[in-house]
């Protein structure tokens, strides 16, 4: 079966502008039961003085039920970056949705609304350098400092000031499913990747998952939309203009080295003259 590219943005968010899908995707990703689900699409447009870059990003608020049986109110923050240097952008982020008013839940019996805890998620386009798992999951723990003892007890007031965190490197995915998440996760995989397109996956018709299958469906369909193909349009143009950039910049680096290897080559030149003519000198009065 022929599939959109979730990797990039436009079918990663028509993958989850499905409701239904994005519920249990993200229930399956945070290993929490979600019961309801509200979608809030962030994407931004930041500028340099050289070209425009798109910034993609995905709010949720939802209603999760816990191992516990408690029923609760949480964020969830969905970011994907494709270099490193999305770190930053990561941090700006998070720290907007921990300001922004409407991430609180109204407290109908107290004075002020009081702020849902976070969890965020981030899909990476590269290799962490330290890390060769695909999917890597970020819990706090609780440790008495004088006995080293972990606490088996949650505080509300420490649980709004910090999150948990999972991390997918795409880069990593395998085809061995050793678990449900990385079965869930395989529509990412880039091994399926068509050779003579990168916008296309070649993927298997059942990976015995329903969740996968569906996935898979929808992804299908991104594949004939009119308007998903004219944003993968876009996009293209978008990374050539950064590349072309980055290759002008390179090469406008590598000549002023170059220039500077030059002038450093003429110093040296310079001072062994010197050092010849002090020598002839001195060879002069010894004589």
């Amino acid at each position: 079966m022929l599939i959109a590219n979730p990797i990039y943005d436009a079918v990663f968010k028509f993958l989850l502008d499905d409701t239904s899908i994005a519920r249990r995707l993200l229930s399956v990703i945070i290993d929490e039961e979600i019961l309801e689900l509200d979608i809030r699409p962030q994407e931004q447009i930041t500028y340099s003085d050289v070209f425009m870059v798109r910034v993609f990003r995905l709010d949720f608020k939802a209603v999760v039920r816990l191992r516990t049986g408690e029923i609760k109110k949480i964020l969830i923050e969905l970011q994907k970056g494709k270099e490193l240097i999305d770190l930053m952008r990561f941090r700006r982020y998070l720290g907007i949705n921990y300001q922004q008013t409407d991430n609180s839940e109204l407290i109908l019996d107290r004075p002020a609304s009081e702020p849902l805890p976070i969890i965020t998620i981030y899909f990476l386009g590269f290799r962490l350098t330290n890390i060769a798992v695909p999917v890597v999951r970020v819990n706090r723990v609780y440790t008495d400092v004088t006995t080293g003892d972990v606490l088996p007890v949650k505080e509300e007031f420490i649980e709004k000031l910090t999150h948990d965190c999972i991390v997918i490197q795409i880069p990593r995915l395998t085809m061995r499913y050793q678990t449900r998440v990385e079965r869930v996760l395989a529509v990412f995989n880039q091994r399926f990747v068509i050779n003579s397109s990168n916008r296309l996956l070649d993927f298997p018709t059942d990976m015995e998952d329903d969740l996968t299958n569906d996935m898979a469906k929808r992804l299908a369909r991104a594949r004939a939309d009119e308007s998903v193909r004219q944003q993968l349009d876009a996009d293209e143009e978008i990374d050539n203009a950064i590349e072309r950039f980055i290759r002008e910049k390179s090469k406008e680096l590598e000549a002023k080295d170059q220039l500077l290897d030059e002038k450093d080559k003429a110093l040296e030149d310079k001072d062994k003259a010197l050092e010849d003519k002090d020598k002839a000198l001195e060879d002069k009065d010894k004589a």
